[in-house]
C-alpha cells in the first residue's frame, strides 16, 4: 500500500508560513492534484513529503510509515520536476538508468528497466541520442522514464509541463494521465494550471495562502464550490461575481443588483432568506449565461439586460464581454448568436445555476454543505478551511488584491 497521510503539517520559513496546519489523506493509487496560485503552499506540501524540506510540526506518513526523519532517498518516491534535469554528455539511455547505476543494479536489470519504461512511453527509437537532439516533449518523457525505473511507491510531479508549448502539454498530460491507469500506482501533482487539474485528478486539493481551501473530485468542485476562492478557480474561463442584495418575502426573494433583478429559485432559498436585506455576492459561470434567441432546454431562465464590449469568436462557441450598468462580466454562448460589439443583448441567467456567497466569510450560502455531505473522504480536509484559513485572513476572489 502506498497511501500517503498529512497530519496536521505546518512549515515555517522564519515569519513566514508557507503551509499550515495541512491534513490531508491520499488513498494508495490515487492521483491527487494539489492546485492554486504562486506562493499558495503547493509546491511545499511536495518537497516536504520529497524530504527536500524539513517539517516544522506534524507528520508526513507514507504507507502507514512515517517518514519525518527518513531521508529522501529511502522514501521509496521518485520525482519529477519543471525541468528536466537531464544529463547533457549522457545518452537517453544512460540518463534513464542512472539513478539505478547509483543503487549499484546490475547491468542486466538496468537494461531492462529501462526499454521497458522506454516503450512504455513510446522513446524507444531515442534511446542512442543526446538530450540536445531531443525536443521538449521527447525530454520530459526521458525524465519520466527516469522516475519509472526506479518502480516508486509514489510519484511526485512538480509543474511537469509548465515548458512545454500548449499542444505538447496537452497531449503530455494525456500520457500521464495513461501512465498512471498503466502503473496502478499513487501519484501526486502539484500545477497552478486548473485545466490540467480538471482533466487529470481523481481529486483535486485547492489551496490557497498554505490552507487547503477544498478536497473534491473534479467535477463536485465544479459543481459546488465551498467559497468564492474555490468558485473562482476552479472552471475556465473564471465564474463571474456581482454584488446584490437580498429583498423580499419568504416565498419571493430576489436578488436587486446595479442593473437587474432575479428571483431566487426555491431549490437556492432556504440559504438565503436570513440575509433578507443585507448584501451577498453572486456567482455565475459564463456557460450558464445564454443569448435569449439560443437558450437551452430546461434552462430557468430570467433576462438581464446588457451591451456587448467585445466579442471572441472560437469555433464551436463565442465569448461575450458584456456591460450591465457598470458591471462587466463574460458569457459564453451559441455560435449563431448575432451579438456584435456596441450593441445591446438580452442574455439570460441560468438561475438554477447560480450561487450565492457570504460577502464577510466568503462561504457558499447555496449548496456549500454539499461542498463536503456529496464527497465524504474529503469531508475532513475540507472542513480544515473553516478551522484554519481565517486565521490567516480571507481567501479573497482569485485575483483580487
Amino acid at each position: 500500500m502506498a497511501d500517503v497521510a498529512f497530519d496536521h503539517v505546518t512549515k515555517r520559513f522564519r515569519s513566514v508560513v508557507a503551509l499550515n496546519d495541512f491534513t490531508l489523506r491520499i488513498p494508495d493509487k490515487e492521483f491527487l492534484v494539489l492546485v492554486g496560485p504562486s506562493g499558495s503552499g503547493k509546491s511545499t506540501a511536495l518537497r516536504l513529503l520529497a524530504g527536500l524540506d524539513e517539517i516544522t510540526e506534524g507528520t508526513i506518513s507514507i504507507g502507514g510509515r512515517v517518514v519525518n526523519d527518513i531521508a529522501p532517498r529511502d522514501r521509496d518516491i521518485a520525482m519529477v520536476f519543471q525541468t528536466y534535469a537531464l544529463y547533457p554528455h549522457m545518452s537517453i539511455r544512460d540518463n534513464i538508468g542512472f539513478g539505478l547505476k547509483l543503487r549499484k543494479m546490475n547491468k542486466g536489470e538496468i537494461d531492462s528497466r529501462v526499454k521497458e519504461a522506454a516503450r512504455i512511453l513510446g522513446i524507444s527509437e531515442l534511446l542512442g541520442r543526446k538530450p540536445g537532439q531531443l525536443s521538449g516533449g521527447q525530454r520530459q518523457r526521458v525524465a519520466l522514464a527516469r522516475a519509472i525505473v526506479r518502480e516508486p511507491r509514489v510519484f511526485l510531479l512538480d509543474e511537469p509541463l509548465s515548458n512545454l508549448d500548449a499542444k505538447l502539454r496537452v497531449n503530455t498530460r494525456a500520457e500521464i494521465s495513461k501512465l498512471h491507469q498503466r502503473l496502478g500506482t499513487t501519484f501526486v501533482y502539484v500545477t497552478h494550471d486548473q485545466v490540467e487539474a480538471m482533466t487529470m485528478a481523481t481529486r483535486i486539493a485547492v489551496m490557497n495562502f498554505g490552507v487547503i481551501q477544498q478536497v473534491g473530485t473534479p467535477q463536485h468542485l465544479y459543481d459546488h464550490p465551498a467559497n468564492v476562492f474555490v468558485a473562482g478557480f476552479i472552471g475556465s474561463p473564471s465564474m463571474n461575481f456581482f454584488d446584490v442584495k437580498v429583498v423580499g418575502g419568504d416565498h419571493d426573494l430576489r436578488l436587486e443588483g446595479e442593473s437587474f433583478t432575479l428571483p431566487v429559485p426555491k431549490s437556492k432559498a432556504a440559504g438565503l432568506r436570513s440575509f433578507r436585506g443585507r448584501e451577498i455576492v453572486l456567482g455565475i459561470r459564463p456557460e450558464n449565461i445564454h443569448d435569449r434567441d439560443f437558450v437551452p432546454p430546461q434552462t430557468n431562465a430570467a433576462p438581464v439586460a446588457a451591451k456587448v464590449e467585445v466579442t471572441e469568436l472560437m469555433g464551436n462557441e463565442v465569448f461575450l464581454h458584456l456591460l450591465a450598468g457598470e458591471q462587466s462580466f463574460l458569457a459564453r454562448v451559441d455560435p449563431r448568436t448575432g451579438a456584435r460589439p456596441d450593441r445591446p443583448l438580452q442574455v439570460v441567467f441560468d438561475l438554477e445555476k447560480m450561487h450565492a456567497f457570504d460577502p464577510e466569510s466568503e462561504r457558499n450560502l447555496t449548496d456549500g454543505d454539499q461542498a463536503t455531505s456529496a464527497d465524504p473522504a474529503s469531508a475532513a480536509e475540507t472542513r480544515a478551511f473553516d478551522q484554519a484559513t481565517f486565521s490567516r485572513g480571507r481567501p479573497g476572489r482569485p485575483g483580487a488584491e
